[in-house]
């Protein structure tokens, strides 16, 4: 047989990628909420309307 000619991208198993990017160093301190969820969520009246 003939030697066989060299492949640019020969069959491979493909690699699994994510769709979502890495979680890095700069993300593990991140700032927490500093109110409660009823002191950052105020519920106004409505406003009568304007003739």
């Amino acid at each position: 047989m003939p030697a066989r000619r060299l492949r640019s991208q020969p069959r491979v198993v493909k690699r699994k990628m994510s769709n979502y990017r890495l979680k890095r160093a700069e993300h593990r301190a991140w700032p927490q909420p500093t109110r409660t969820g009823t002191e950052a969520i105020r519920i106004k009246r409505p406003q009568p309307a304007e003739p």
